[in-house]
C-alpha cells in the first residue's frame, strides 16, 4: 500500500476556531478607556503566550488524529507469508474475495468418526486432529486443492458434513500498538471486588515479568504448534499485555488492580504478522477455547473479532450450555462496519468502547450485538517494553466489563450477574437500549 499523503488527513478532521479570552491586566485608566504602554505590552505578550499554547495543543491533537486515521487505513498484503520463530514457512495468510482473511486452502471441519473418514478422498490432506473434550468436539483441519477451495465446492463434494466445515479463518485484535510514553496517565479505576475469581482470556502471550504483575496470578497456555511445520509460530505480547493489565495489573501505592485476588488464565493463540499486526487462526482459537473450558471459569474475555464461522459458532455454543459468560470486543471497523465475530453471536456479551465522559470510540463498531459500553479510549496499559502506554479500541472496554462480570457472577447465577450489570449501566443516546452504547455506559 503506497503512503497515504498526511496532506489529505487535514481537510478530513473539523476543527474549531480557538481564540484566545479577552485580558483585562494593568493599572491604567480602565474607565476612560486609556491603557498604559506597559500594560498594553503585557496583555500582547500575553495573548501571544496563550494563542502558542493553544496552536501547540492544536498541533497535538491533529498528529493524534492523523496518526489514528493512518493506523485504520493500512492493510495488509493480499498474501502475507507466515514463519515459524525458526524461519520456515509454515503458511501463507490471505485476503479472501469478502474482505476476511483465512489460511490459504485450509478448512475445518467436526463430525464423528465415520464422517469424518469421508475426508480420505482425492483433493483432500489431512493436516491435523484435535479432540477437544472441553467443547465436545472432534476438527480435523485439511487442506484442498483449488478445485475444492469453496464452500460450494466442499458442500458438495462433503454434502453430509457441509453445515459443520468451514475455513481456518483469521482473527485480529481490536487495538493498535502504541510505544510506551513517559506521558501516559495514571490509571483511574478501583478494584472491583477481592474474590477469587477465575477468568479467561484468548490473547496473544502475556509479559507476566511487566512490573505491573508483581502480585498477579496469571496461567498461560501457548496454542502456536503446526503439526506440518517444524517450531510454532513467533508469538507476540503487546495485545495480551495490555488487556491482562486492565483485569490484575496494579502499582503500589499509585492504583490497584480491578480483580487484586483474580487467576488469570490466558489462551495464548496469536502470532506475529506484518507491522506489529498480531493473527489468530481458528484451528489455533478453537484449540485456545477447549482448554479454558477445563479451568473452571465462569467468563472468558476475548478482545479479538472476524468472520462469522460455522466451528466458531458451534464452540461458542458449547461455552454457553456449560454456563460460561463470554464477553467480547465489538470490533473496531466503524460506524458503517458490518457485525463482526465472536461479539455478533447472540450467546456473546458484545462490547464498544467509549471516554471516560461517555463520548462514543470514533471507531467503534455499531449495532444489535452491542450490549454495553465502557471505558476505551486513551486508556493507560502496560506495555511488554516494561512501560505504559495510552491506546484506545473496544479490546480495551471489554474486559473492563468481564471484571465486573466475573465478580457479579461470583454470587449471581449468569443471567442474574448480567442483569445486574444492566441495572447499573448508564443510559446514553437514545432511551433504552441502542446500537451504540447497548443497554449503556459502565464506568468502573
Amino acid at each position: 500500500m503506497k503512503p497515504f499523503p498526511m496532506r489529505h488527513l487535514f481537510p478530513a478532521i473539523a476543527l474549531c476556531t480557538l481564540s484566545a479570552p479577552a485580558l483585562s491586566i494593568g493599572v491604567g485608566d480602565v474607565t476612560s478607556g486609556q491603557i498604559d504602554p506597559i500594560t498594553r505590552q503585557i496583555e500582547q505578550k500575553t495573548q501571544r503566550m496563550v494563542e502558542q499554547a493553544m496552536d501547540r495543543r492544536l498541533e497535538k491533537q491533529i498528529n493524534a488524529q492523523a496518526t489514528e486515521l493512518m493506523e485504520q487505513l493500512v492493510e495488509l498484503p493480499s498474501v502475507l507469508p507466515i514463519l515459524t520463530r525458526q524461519g520456515q514457512k509454515a503458511f501463507n495468510d490471505i485476503r479472501l474475495d469478502d474482505g476476511a482473511r483465512a489460511v490459504e486452502s485450509q478448512w475445518l471441519v467436526t463430525g464423528t468418526a465415520p464422517e469424518l473418514a469421508r475426508l480420505d478422498r482425492p483433493g483432500i490432506t489431512v493436516l491435523g486432529r484435535h479432540e477437544l473434550t472441553g467443547l465436545g468436539m472432534t476438527v480435523v483441519r485439511f487442506r484442498v486443492t483449488a478445485e475444492l477451495d469453496s464452500h460450494k465446492a466442499l458442500g458438495a463434494a462433503l454434502p453430509e458434513l457441509a453445515d459443520r466445515l468451514d475455513r481456518n479463518h483469521i482473527y485480529a485484535p481490536q487495538t493498535g500498538a502504541k510505544e510506551p510514553s513517559p506521558e501516559t496517565g495514571i490509571p483511574q479505576w478501583h478494584s472491583l471486588c477481592t474474590a477469587p475469581v477465575r477468568i479467561g482470556m484468548v490473547d496473544t502471550s502475556i509479559a507476566t515479568d511487566h512490573w505491573v504483575f508483581g502480585d498477579a496470578k496469571i496461567v498461560q497456555e501457548r496454542f502456536l504448534a503446526l503439526a506440518e511445520v517444524d517450531g510454532a509460530l513467533t508469538e507476540p505480547t503487546i495485545h495480551g499485555t495490555a488487556v491482562a493489565s486492565l483485569l490484575v495489573g496494579n502499582s503500589p501505592g499509585q492504583w490497584p488492580a480491578r480483580l487484586p485476588q483474580a487467576t488469570i488464565f490466558n489462551a495464548s493463540v496469536f502470532y506475529d504478522r506484518d507491522r506489529s499486526l498480531s493473527g489468530a487462526t481458528l484451528g489455533h482459537l478453537l484449540e485456545g477455547l477447549n482448554w479454558l473450558a477445563g479451568q473452571d471459569l465462569s467468563v472468558i474475555n476475548i478482545s479479538l473479532t472476524g468472520p462469522d464461522n460455522q466451528l466458531l459458532a458451534a464452540a461458542v455454543n458449547r461455552l454457553r450450555e456449560r454456563g460460561v459468560l463470554m464477553v467480547a470486543a465489538v470490533g473496531n471497523q466503524g460506524p458503517s462496519a458490518a457485525p463482526l465475530y465472536p461479539a455478533a453471536y447472540t450467546e456473546v456479551i458484545g462490547v464498544t468502547a467509549a471516554d471516560r465522559s461517555g463520548k462514543l470510540y470514533r471507531w467503534a463498531n455499531r449495532g444489535e450485538q452491542v450490549m454495553f459500553a465502557s471505558n476505551g479510549v486513551t486508556v493507560p496499559v502496560a506495555h511488554p517494553d516494561a512501560g505504559m502506554a495510552a491506546d484506545s479500541g473496544t479490546s480495551l472496554a471489554s474486559p473492563v466489563v468481564a471484571a465486573a462480570l466475573a465478580c457479579r457472577r461470583n454470587e449471581l447465577s449468569e443471567d442474574k450477574a448480567v442483569g445486574a450489570l444492566i441495572n447499573v449501566a448508564k443510559d446514553l443516546g437514545r432511551p433504552g437500549r441502542d446500537t451504540e452504547f447497548g443497554h449503556g455506559f459502565l464506568d468502573f
